[in-house]
């Protein structure tokens, strides 16, 4: 939405004084002290990245640096006649002041302009009347989430339907935004968009549903769904509820205690990277402080993996995600040292790039025995930037093979996956475009020729167009790894919009194009779309995400974490259960999941180490005004099903054993099947353990368990009757298995270290 005051051209005199420049609100740019200072390639890298966004001009890019618009906005009204054009750049002053969280000055200046406007006759003064409704609701809406959410903040906050304990204790946002969204429907009644923030509005004021005038209620029958655990939040609990914007997690063992770690980021550019430990006793330990970390910042994902094959895993930062040619912020490629400290050797290891980017993966394309990385780079009409594949030097260095791999095509890349398409042993590639067709590069590489072959068309794999997050994974356990695929919002079809129009109109073909793909594998070079047939008929804009298996039934469950850089688009988190690879059950509401703030990175890990994957997701949006606290869900499932832990430890293959393929014989209920699950971290937004978590029903054992490694010439390993319920490490070319006696640990509710 863009108000109308280019069409006025008659002076209109401003009847109130401009407010000041806005102030930092908190992020995750907290201060840390650093009790071990980065060393000299780290500091070098810090200032490269700082020069970097030195150079970017506020009034080029649409995102970040409201802070810094909104004060050379209000350096040019000043030099300004009053008149039609100072109207606009006022307008855009208010604008950048609430995506810069100065929620009360944008409100006065989107309420001057209201009651100004309200009292006289202009041009299109209808139009404009409802663009600053509009934006006056947003404003008390966050201002709501603010107030209550935020600094009044609980493990039930911002999860809808909301719940008696989340309600709102400072009613006047809410109540506030009510009265303007209720005027903006009696002008336009069919506004999607709108109705679905009254009805947001009212549940956080316990009004809903009966308070929602009827003919704008969404109905309860949408939130009413199949028993399933509730899952809540323990973020708070345990310190790691980092408050800030968008961003990345890795969640796995970066001290090599066997417990689950993770370092999670977020993307403004002064946001500090931060590094949790996992203390084995059910708490964290925030050890930034002592990582070498400290002024180490940015990156909207996050991609972890042992690059240099010495035992102890390192991530790669993405940066420049959405700034276009402005995007020129180099990654970094994070070494870990082994001792608690991290090195930053991108530079050293010749992987140096400036192109805007959020997507990569780690996989061994060339079967040499070390990792390498494809980063999928964003390409718009005011430049082109190539992909890039890393091919790995024996962990010293890197080259970029991407063209003469055959790896050309560029677009606006949002999400990477690589997986065996075809059962050959090659990792393949399959790209989401947000500005055109995806694609699936085919990996035809021979022992000594490292070669990708773009797939046809006919494989029907490009949709949907303005994709995003992507990943590949089994779905339906029948040996063939299938391809998923989101949808993403437009221009003109925001997410709630989408939302509404599936609950009022599911048949509207616009939609169509909106809705997820999830292309099953036939197994004989084919494709064919089953989203739909299986239950996934709801267009979901999707940012972060990832799969895991939250009932350990040995079957695929996924997580979707959902909304647009639009204050506008707070629609709910989605959680999808897969059953028996016939259909997927959303449990997003009976399970706890329909978080409505803006939801990045996701994680599956047991990071209680029993048994069953805890979830931590990334949350807060584009804007530094829309910050919020991730959150991590403890899995309240238990052992009502059975399952294995295993850690694999590669010797020819690369040591983390990415891409690594396992495969699990069980027999349930009387009836024999297999369990398939390749080693990584998931979806292209998103960083799971690469701790294989494999859940396996009702099997009171393990009948074979096989271990496919990633080599050219696919060794094998295999093991009968495997011992249930348990943690176990396989080495390669070892025919013992080591159980590790790791203890389940119960999280410490309440309790987190401060150092």
């Amino acid at each position: 939405m863009r108000i109308l005051f280019y069409s006025l051209y008659i002076s209109i005199c401003l009847l109130f004084g401009c407010t000041q420049s806005a102030e930092h609100m908190h992020s995750a740019a907290v201060e840390i002290e650093a009790k071990v200072k980065p060393d000299k390639q780290t500091r070098d890298m810090i200032q490269r990245v700082e020069k970097a966004y030195s150079s970017i001009d506020p009034e080029n890019i649409q995102y970040i640096f409201n802070r810094k618009r909104a004060e050379k906005l209000k350096e040019k009204m000043d030099e300004m006649e009053v008149g039609a054009e100072r109207n606009l750049v006022v307008y855009e002053y208010g604008v950048s002041l609430l995506r810069a969280g100065e929620i009360e000055k944008a409100i006065d200046v989107f309420q001057s302009f209201h009651d100004f406007f309200e009292e006289r006759i202009v041009p299109e003064r209808g139009e404009i009347l409802t663009e600053l409704k509009t934006q006056l609701a947003i404003a008390y809406l966050r201002k709501g989430e603010v107030d209550n959410c935020l600094i009044k903040h609980n493990n039930e906050s911002c999860i809808i339907p909301i719940s008696e304990k989340a309600e709102h204790i400072d009613t006047v946002g809410s109540t506030t935004a009510i009265k303007y969204l209720n005027e903006l429907l009696e002008t336009n009644p069919f506004n999607f968009e709108i109705r679905y923030l009254l009805n947001i509005a009212y549940m956080t004021l316990g009004k809903y549903p009966d308070g929602v005038p009827v003919e704008f209620r969404i109905p309860e029958e949408y939130f009413l769904q199949s028993e399933f655990p509730r899952f809540h939040d323990v973020a708070s609990d345990l310190g790691v509820d980092v408050n800030g914007m968008s961003g990345g997690i890795c969640i796995d063992d970066f001290n090599n205690d066997g417990y689950l770690d993770m370092v999670v980021s977020a993307w403004g550019y002064q946001d500090q990277i931060r590094y949790f430990e996992n203390d084995g006793s059910g708490g964290f330990k925030d050890m930034t402080a002592y990582s070498g970390l400290v002024g180490v910042t940015g990156g909207l994902n996050l991609k972890h993996a042992d690059f240099n094959n010495d035992g102890y895993i390192d991530f790669i930062i993405l940066r420049g995600a959405w700034l276009e040619n402005y995007g020129k912020i180099p990654n970094s490629l994070i070494r870990n040292n082994g001792d608690g400290t991290f090195t930053d050797v991108t530079i050293e290891t010749g992987i140096y790039s400036e192109h805007p980017t959020q997507t990569a993966v780690w996989a061994d394309f060339n079967l040499d025995g070390w990792v390498d990385i494809f980063i999928g780079n964003e390409s718009t009409p005011n430049g082109e930037n190539q992909c890039e594949l890393f091919i790995n030097n024996s962990g010293k260095s890197f080259t970029d093979v991407a063209l003469a791999a055959g790896i050309s095509e560029t677009g606006f890349f949002k999400g990477v996956a690589s997986g065996d398409i075809n059962n050959d042993g090659y990792e393949d590639i399959y790209l989401s475009n947000f500005s055109g067709e995806n694609v699936l590069y085919i990996n035809s590489s021979s022992d000594n020729d490292l070669a990708f072959k773009k797939a046809g068309n006919e494989l029907g794999l490009s949709e949907p167009i303005q994709s995003f997050s992507t990943w590949i994974f089994d779905f339906n356990n029948d040996g063939f790894e299938d391809i998923f695929v989101s949808g993403y919002s437009s221009d003109l079809t925001s997410p709630p919009n989408m939302l509404m129009a599936n609950i009022f109109v599911p048949h509207d073909d616009g939609l169509k194009v909106r809705r997820p793909k999830l292309y099953k594998n036939n197994g004989d070079g084919t494709f064919t779309d089953v989203a739909y047939d299986l239950g996934l008929t709801e267009p979901v804009t999707t940012m972060g995400c990832n799969f895991g298996d939250l009932d350990n039934d040995g079957f695929l469950d996924f997580y979707l974490a959902t909304g647009d850089p639009s204050f506008l688009s707070i629609v709910p988190n989605k959680m999808y259960r897969n059953d028996r690879g016939e259909k997927f059950e959303d449990i997003t509401f009976s399970g706890g999941f329909g978080h409505i703030q803006k939801g990045h990175a996701v994680g599956f890990g047991d990071l209680d180490m029993d048994g069953d994957q805890d979830i931590y997701a990334v949350m807060g949006g584009a804007y530094e005004g829309d910050t919020y606290q991730n959150i991590l869900f403890e899995n309240p499932i238990g052992n009502a099903n059975n399952w294995i832990n295993i850690s694999l430890e590669g010797k020819t293959s690369n040591q983390s054993a990415i891409g690594a393929r396992i495969v699990l014989t069980i027999e349930e209920d009387g009836m024999e099947r297999k369990v398939f699950h390749r080693v990584g971290t998931g979806a292209s937004f998103g960083g799971n353990s690469l701790l294989a978590e494999i859940g396996i029903g009702q099997a009171t054992s393990i009948k074979k368990l096989e271990v496919y490694w990633p080599t050219k010439n696919r060794n094998i390993s295999s093991f009968q009757d495997v011992k249930i319920n348990t943690i176990i490490k396989i080495v390669e070319g070892q025919n013992q298995i080591e159980e590790l006696k790791l203890k389940k640990v119960s999280f410490m509710k309440g309790h987190h270290h401060h150092l």
